[in-house]
Parts: C-alpha cells; sequence; structure tokens
C-alpha cells in the first residue's frame, strides 16, 4: 500500500503541471494576437495598393489632378481651402523660426571676457531653429511688430516683460520666447510648485547678459496688499486656479497666498513707466488688474490681455485703453493685443 501525500505534495506535483498550462496559454494567445496583427497589415497593404492603384489608372497630369479623383481626398481638400491648410500652417511651420547666434555679441555681455570682437572673427556666425511656444502664436506676432517698430519709433523702452499669472513658464508662455531672446522678465505666479518649473523651464536663458535680469514672483497681483484665499483647480492642464472672491462654494484646494497691488509691485520690483510688454492672465482679475497699471500711470508699449471670466466686456475695455493711446491690434487664441503709440 502507497503512504498518504500530503497536500503540500500534492501541490507542488501540481504546480509543474499549472505553470505548464500557463505556457501555453500565453503561446496561444501570442499566436493568434500575431495572425490578427499580421492581417491588418496585409489588409492595410492591399487597400493601399488598390487606392495608389486607382489614382496612378486616374485622368490628370499631376498627382494631385490624380489624387482629386479620390472623394476622400476632395473632402479632405475642401476643408483645408476653407481655413484648415492656413491653420495647420500657422500652429506648425508659422512656429518655427530660425535664430542666429553672433559669437562677437556675447563679448560685450561679460565683462570678464577680454576678448575684442578682432580675435573672435574667425568665429562663423551659429543658427539654430527655435519654436514659438506662446498659445496661437502670439510671441513671433509680437517680435515682427516690435522689430518694424524700432525702425521708426521715437521712444526707446527697457526690453522687459511683465508676466501676470506665468504658471510654469513654458506651455502656452507669453515670456518664454522673450526671455531666450535676451529680454529681461518679471514672472508672477500663486502656485508655488508651478513657478518651480518656471525656474527649472527656462534654466540656462536667465542669465545671457548682464543686463538681462529675470525675477520669480510667488504672489498674486490684487487689490491690495496683503494675502488672498487662492482655490487650486484640480485640472492642472485647464490652468484654472483663481482667487476665492465673494465666499464661493468649493471642494477644491484653498491656500493662502501673499498679495501685491500694482502700485506696492512695480515699485519693489522697480518697473519702469515705459516697458516692453505687459501680459495679464489672471483668471477673473485681469480687469481690474490692468486698470491699476494704466491709472496709475504705466505705459507698457505692448499689452496681451485674457479676457475669459472678465465682467467688463471686452468693447469696453478697448475704449478704456484707447482714451490711454492704446489700438487693439488682434486677437489671438485667449489673448487680445493692444499697442501702444506715443506721440
Amino acid at each position: 500500500m502507497l503512504p498518504k501525500m500530503s497536500r503540500g505534495c500534492l501541490l507542488s506535483l501540481s504546480f509543474p503541471r499549472f505553470l505548464k498550462w500557463i505556457v501555453i496559454g500565453l503561446g496561444i494567445f501570442f499566436i493568434i494576437e500575431s495572425i490578427i496583427f499580421n492581417t491588418v497589415i496585409l489588409y492595410s497593404l492591399w487597400k493601399f495598393r488598390t487606392v495608389l492603384t486607382q489614382v496612378l489608372n486616374a485622368p490628370g497630369y499631376t498627382f494631385i489632378d490624380k489624387l482629386t479623383t479620390l472623394q476622400e481626398a476632395r473632402d479632405v481638400i475642401n476643408v483645408g481651402k476653407e481655413g484648415g491648410f492656413t491653420t495647420l500652417m500657422r500652429h506648425t511651420l508659422g512656429r518655427v523660426y530660425v535664430e542666429s547666434l553672433d559669437p562677437t555679441d556675447s563679448c560685450q555681455w561679460n565683462d570678464s571676457l577680454k576678448v575684442t570682437s578682432q580675435q573672435n572673427s574667425h568665429l562663423p556666425l551659429v543658427s539654430k531653429f527655435g519654436i514659438d511656444v506662446s498659445n496661437a502664436g502670439e510671441a513671433l506676432y509680437l517680435y515682427r511688430r516690435i522689430k518694424q517698430r524700432q525702425l521708426y519709433s521715437p521712444v526707446k523702452w527697457k526690453n522687459l516683460i511683465v508676466d501676470i499669472g506665468a504658471n510654469d513658464g513654458l506651455l502656452s508662455s507669453n515670456s518664454f520666447n522673450f526671455i531666450q531672446w535676451g529680454w529681461s522678465a518679471v514672472l508672477v505666479e500663486p502656485q508655488n510648485y508651478q513657478l518651480e518649473l518656471a525656474k527649472r523651464n527656462l534654466l540656462g536663458y536667465t542669465d545671457q547678459h548682464r543686463d538681462q535680469d529675470v525675477k520669480f514672483v510667488n504672489a498674486v497681483i490684487g487689490e491690495k496688499d496683503g494675502t488672498v484665499d487662492f482655490v487650486l483647480s484640480s485640472d492642472a492642464v485647464a490652468m484654472e486656479s483663481h482667487v476665492m472672491r465673494y465666499k464661493e462654494t468649493t471642494e477644491q484646494t484653498v491656500i493662502k497666498v501673499r498679495s501685491f497691488s500694482v502700485q506696492s509691485f512695480t515699485k519693489l520690483y522697480d518697473v519702469p513707466k515705459i516697458f516692453g510688454i505687459l501680459s495679464i492672465d489672471a483668471e477673473g482679475m485681469s480687469t481690474e488688474i490692468l486698470h491699476q497699471w494704466i491709472d496709475l500711470g504705466y505705459r507698457p508699449v505692448y499689452i496681451l490681455y485674457e479676457a475669459l471670466h472678465e465682467k467688463e466686456h471686452i468693447s469696453r475695455t478697448v475704449q478704456y485703453l484707447d482714451k490711454a493711446g492704446y489700438t487693439f491690434l488682434t486677437k489671438l487664441g485667449w489673448n487680445y493685443i493692444f499697442e501702444k503709440h506715443f506721440p
């Protein structure tokens, strides 16, 4: 008579059999998946060959003429002609630019480099590609306006951008490219985490020459100095965190954030009366902030103003700025763009 086996022994004997079935099951699964995948690939190639043959055999002198015999291609072209192609180019190729770097220019930026331009004359110009990261191409739009204006403008201003609501300093940023181009900047962002991201995203661009000065301010610009309740949005991509107003009911996180009036802010960070660009994206407080700047006599040459969530209708804002000598240029994405004209 055979001795009785313990439960542990039975498990030890059955485990290799269980492992065997797992291996078999996985093998069957990969075989089926491979068959399906290859079938899809073969069908796609056959379909492509059929369509390509149909196009090549179609009447017409050029490939485009032949391609337009397909209804699908005609539908795409119709959409493109109604603005699709220009929109695609504006948001792809239209955002790419080539920047030339002259190594002789860097000598005047750094006093510690005791090198003359003649000694550097053997160094070639270096070119690099750049991308306009602003929401709807605002950076390159303003760059072109500024370059044109420098030819005839009687007023000189500081190459400074004040970015209120800077977020991470990169995604849809109005200031990132200008800092890349050597401008000074004051980036104001109430969310400390986003401001730290901005510092990392701008690493290497904030000290390109001795006149460039980039400051990061963890605060909000508001009606008065002190602290305010700030509502943190759970959607970091939507960027809709905002100052709590009128004791709104919310289940989102509320934190205390330092607040500056425009008067205190400009004094503390030495903002001149006339400077390059003021960008305001303050989720419901942009109007009040804008009025403070203008009423205090500050005249940024260009204003980028997001009117989303604002009580004042944009037509009223246009009229208000017109009295201060500003012309409404255009709206790109969410931003209304204004230009100051000096007598």
